[in-house]
């Protein structure tokens, strides 16, 4: 079973209707993406703030994500290329996990990427440059919605089964990065629209997310707490 899936306008509480992006969202998530990036303590200097994902194109919804991008030149890091993304991650992934924002219901999540990665990302918008890097068109998309349901209830499966069985942290963190690698590949491969991107929003949207990582922090205290 297939549904198209797609917006008149982009989304109302970001942009205007010139599509030019409303100038107290655009400053708020300046302010943010600003923090995110003292917070992480990166070595390397910021090269662009970006704004993608669904809401910066046609196919939002109501409980879309704000996704901003701290852009950087990875070989300033002095990090082994090797490991890199596995560092990028674990920075975002622990600021997202201390931080709870949201503007206006939509949850922001930061991310961090490379200056040189290539995205398949239909609409780009420069918070720090205030333009449109890559301008969105209206689509008519269709979505498998058979197959988005098959892996979402694999993934509950698993996740379920972490929850009710003995489980270490190693196993947690193995699950928790699978599930972003998982959506990076969709995301790489077909843009935003991608079964692992939806997916992994429908995990995150239904507490899934916050769930492993709630065992994760409760297994870790009970292995290091004397009874």
């Amino acid at each position: 079973m297939s549904e198209r899936v797609y917006q008149s306008s982009l989304n109302p509480v970001i942009w205007q209707p010139d599509e030019n992006i409303k100038p107290e969202i655009a400053a708020k998530l300046l302010k943010i993406a600003s923090d995110f990036y003292a917070e992480v303590k990166i070595k390397a200097g910021l090269k662009d703030v970006l704004l993608l994902g669904s809401s910066a194109n046609y196919n939002w919804t109501p409980t879309s994500d704000i996704d901003i991008h701290l852009v950087i030149d990875v070989n300033e890091l002095g990090v082994d290329q090797s490991e890199v993304q596995n560092y990028l991650n674990a920075l975002k992934s622990k600021w997202n996990y201390e931080h709870d924002i949201t503007i206006k219901g939509h949850n922001v999540e930061g991310y961090i990427q490379d200056v040189n990665h290539k995205t398949h990302a239909t609409g780009i918008y420069s918070l720090l440059h205030g333009h449109w890097i890559v301008k969105p068109k209206k689509q008519n998309v269709v979505l498998d919605k058979q197959l988005i349901k098959n892996k979402y209830n694999d993934y509950v499966y698993k996740i379920n089964r972490f929850s009710q069985e003995p489980t270490t942290v190693d196993k947690l963190n193995t699950l928790i990065n699978d599930l972003y690698k998982m959506r990076q590949t969709g995301l790489d491969s077909c843009g935003e629209l991608s079964v692992e991107n939806i997916v992994f929003k429908l995990l995150r949207s239904k507490g899934y997310i916050k769930r492993i990582r709630d065992l994760k922090k409760d297994v870790y205290d009970r292995s290091v707490s004397v009874f």
